[in-house]
């Protein structure tokens, strides 16, 4: 850091579209702006974000079989540079055993898995020295830990937890409570997550910090300026409800429904869910709507890297999340203008959102219908009330965070 420049790692296990992912590339892209070095190595290389991808990083992939062939086409079309790590199975046996007889309650079902990305990682290191290596999402935070420790903890990691640990999957609750402890710091995206870590982990309180999730208002607006070819978003038709998640129990969409199906006895709208979703999944919500009656008033729109121009022309944005981290959609909504009506889940939407959007309980379908209608019909802060609350989450904000964190780390490490 002789000329003031970092040089972060940052790992994720694939570019699969959610709020983690695109939290972490434009946290990326912001330091490569500044004239910081940014690297992703994505173990797994597949996904949908492919414009989110900042211009000047350096990718790092595995040379697995399961990559996305026509993924990794795309990206290097746009011109990225994707430098392919080598796994050698000799070496990940190798590193299974290690791993296994320094951490024996680390049982995750996919081992080999876990293992090869500690393996890439590992060459990662060794060939391009970052400062700081940042990891999101449980598996890479785990084998970023783990890399780091077989390297002989050469570089700091800083692991970034966006859901509360309480609500990972066992396997990874329990992994989580022998690695974290092990990582240089723990970044939580929200107090509530924060205050989760400490009752479900032995973190120390020394090395957790919160620092909220970012987003850039100025480039949402911009991006929000784009056509909608869907007819609903045209001018004239009834508002649209809009919600942008993926496939998961934790976004609770059956609720979502029924408490559209509710709404609409009493208000004139239409409910469009934005995001990767199955046919089968799909088929299972237009069944719930048919039975409340509302079968032709949900729509359904592709995984869109720009959902900012569907947010701005919609009469609100839904959460019916069961639980969350720190919601960037919803800062993302606000920063367009829109309202938004999110359950009060733990944690993060009631940190973002108090006076500024109604908060009705999880699972509630009766209460969600009251918040729905109640905003449809105008009970909303004022468009501008909206973006400057969201400028309170700005992703300057969030990035000067992260630097501080990763110089004061990379000093303590050179020492």
């Amino acid at each position: 850091m002789g000329d003031g420049r970092l040089h972060v790692g940052f790992v994720l296990p694939s570019l699969h579209g959610g709020g983690a992912e695109r939290h972490t590339l434009h946290l990326a892209q912001w330091l490569i702006e500044r004239g910081h070095r940014a690297d992703l190595v994505i173990p797994c290389f597949a996904g949908d974000y492919l414009a989110a991808i900042p211009r000047g990083v350096r990718l790092y992939r595995g040379r697995l079989p399961h990559t996305d062939r026509t993924f990794l086409r795309e990206v290097q079309r746009s011109g990225a540079a994707v430098t392919a790590l080598g796994v050698n199975p000799f070496a990940v046996a190798w590193i299974g055993l290690v791993l296994g007889r320094k951490h024996p309650g680390v049982r995750v079902r996919r081992k080999r898995s876990l293992h090869a990305s500690v393996h890439i990682l590992n060459r990662y290191l060794s060939e391009a020295r970052p400062h700081v290596l940042v990891s999101a999402l449980p598996s890479a935070d785990a084998a970023a830990v783990c890399a780091a420790e077989l390297a002989d903890r050469g570089v700091p990691v800083v692991v970034t937890v966006h859901n509360a640990p309480a609500d990972y999957p066992p396997e990874w609750l329990a992994a989580s409570r022998t690695l974290y402890p092990l990582a240089d710091a723990v970044v939580a995206v929200s107090r509530g997550v924060a205050e989760s870590m400490h009752r479900s982990l032995a973190v120390d309180a020394e090395r957790v910090r919160t620092i909220y999730v970012g987003v850039s208002a100025g480039r949402i607006r911009r991006l929000a300026e784009a056509e909608v070819a869907h007819p609903w978003f045209a001018a004239g038709e009834p508002p649209v409800v809009l919600s942008v998640g993926r496939e998961s129990p934790q976004k609770d969409y059956p609720t979502l429904v029924e408490a559209f199906g509710r709404a609409r006895r009493e208000a004139d709208a239409r409910l469009v869910i934005l995001g990767k979703f199955s046919a089968p999944y799909r088929a299972r919500l237009k069944s719930l709507a048919r039975g409340h009656g509302v079968e032709e008033d949900l729509g359904f729109v592709d995984f869109d890297e720009n959902p900012y121009r569907y947010m701005r022309r919609a009469g609100l944005l839904a959460l019916s999340s069961r639980w969350e981290g720190l919601p960037a959609v919803i800062l993302e909504a606000l920063a367009c203008g829109t309202p938004v009506v999110s359950t009060d889940a733990p944690y993060g939407p009631r940190e973002i959102l108090g006076r500024w959007g109604d908060l009705p309980p999880v699972g509630d379908a009766p209460a969600l219908a009251r918040a729905l209608v109640a905003t449809l019909r105008g009970a909303r802060p004022a468009e501008e009330a909206l973006r400057s609350r969201a400028a309170d989450f700005s992703l300057e904000k969030a990035a000067d965070a992260y630097v501080a964190l990763f110089e004061k780390l990379a000093r303590g490490r050179a020492r």
